[in-house]
């Protein structure tokens, strides 16, 4: 790049580099270096070609600034790029030269209608229809020199190998393919490396998309039903309180929770990898105070926090309870809350090699899932009587509430 940063790269951005289709798709498994080669991609085309408009979007916008506008303005910044006078966080634009970044998404028509674009990337490609697809492509109609070629990008993980990329885009002239596995991201943590591996013993379907980077099926879902809501309500019969999964190569996930007639409703609040106690501890200093419900596993965690002035309790280990009653009250999740839509739109029940469906779920991308299990079961305590739960899981929550030994 003309900064002459030094720049750590994968081969799935040399051949996003390399590749002369008009439409480039990346497809992969977990952590394979898709959308970060992207991002370096576009960020070299910013500084060292001229007259460019690149457009990054996502379906929503709160999608978009919750994973790749974060992305891809961090890696400006950590390149020694990023200009603050260059960065119009009103139009959600940054120029570099006579280059500019239009960060959007498709409830932004507008901006669409108005740009000619040489780049586009659609992150998380699934995300939209054949028909946003092509309103795309056509806007991807800017001025270029010889030997140029405009580009459109997209990167997805292959959850579904019925829709519309895997059916019908990927048999399209002048399309190409880049497959990438974990196994292309030199720079990923063996102990992230692990769990890839090990999803062959706890579901195929799972190694086969997340480890493998194969089309795979959506099935055996436990939450299907959930509803996209535009913010918590202002008041609930119980809560709000916080749900906290404790991670570090995994996410540490935080969900708000709240429980009202229409079901219960999850608003992320942390999601993020590499915390340590005494990072997340001053993450929660600056969120409103509420009644922290914690994975039961972690004792001293536990601990350190309630030293550290937080109401905090261990879980209700039961997870098939925990599923029961999210169930019977129905999911409202609000439309910022990316990696809650991303794992519940994945989270399904485990299939054995002999294809048994087992009640248990998948142990895989499923933080925000058990911490917003964790407080919604805290919330069933505070609320019995505005509550559906089984007899059998009824009998159990008694007991649980008696013993007071776990929230």
């Amino acid at each position: 790049m003309a900064t002459k940063v030094r720049v750590g790269v994968t081969s799935v951005y040399e051949r996003n580099r390399e590749a002369t289709a008009t439409t480039v798709i990346n497809v992969g498994g977990a952590r394979s270096s898709k959308s970060y080669s992207i991002a370096q991609l576009l960020i070299e085309k910013l500084v060292n070609e001229s007259h460019k408009n690149i457009g990054i979007c996502r379906k929503t916008f709160p999608a978009l600034c919750m994973s790749t506008y974060n992305l891809v303005i961090g890696l400006l910044r950590d390149y020694g790029i990023y200009n603050r006078d260059n960065h119009n966080k009103t139009e959600h634009t940054y120029q570099h030269g006579t280059n500019t970044i239009w960060f959007f998404s498709l409830d932004e028509p507008e901006k669409i209608k108005s740009t000619e674009f040489n780049y586009i990337w659609m992150e998380e490609g699934n995300e939209f229809t054949y028909e946003d697809y092509v309103v795309l492509k056509l806007r991807l109609s800017g001025p270029v020199r010889l030997g140029e070629r405009n580009q459109i990008f997209l990167s997805l993980n292959p959850v579904d190998g019925n829709n519309w990329i895997a059916k019908k885009l990927i048999l399209e002239a002048g399309v190409s393919v880049i497959h990438s596995t974990y196994k292309d991201n030199p720079f990923l943590d063996k102990v992230y490396v692990d769990i890839l591996i090990s999803l062959l013993d706890k579901d195929p379907n799972f190694h086969r998309i997340y480890a493998l980077g194969e089309w795979g099926k959506l099935e055996h879902l436990i939450y299907p039903h959930y509803r996209v809501v535009k913010g918590m309500p202002q008041e609930f019969l119980a809560g709000p309180v916080y749900g906290l999964d404790f991670g570090y190569v995994n996410p540490t996930a935080l969900v708000e929770v709240g429980l009202r007639e229409g079901g219960l409703y999850w608003d992320e609040k942390i999601y993020q990898t590499h915390l340590t106690n005494s990072d997340l501890i001053e993450l929660l200093k600056g969120l409103p105070r509420r009644d922290i419900i914690a994975d039961s596993a972690e004792p001293q965690r536990i601990e350190e926090i309630a030293r550290a002035g937080f109401t905090i309790f261990p879980s209700v280990k039961d997870i098939q309870m925990r599923i029961d009653f999210c169930r019977r009250q129905g999911l409202n999740i609000t439309e910022w809350s990316t990696n809650i839509i991303r794992e519940v739109q994945g989270y399904s029940r485990q299939v054995d090699r002999n294809d048994n469906v087992l009640e248990t779920p998948v142990k895989f991308n499923d933080h925000a899932m058990d911490a917003g299990g964790y407080a919604a079961m805290a919330l069933a305590l505070m609320a019995p009587s505005a509550i559906s739960l089984s007899p059998a899981h009824k009998e159990r929550l008694v007991m649980v509430g008696l013993r007071g030994k776990e929230f």
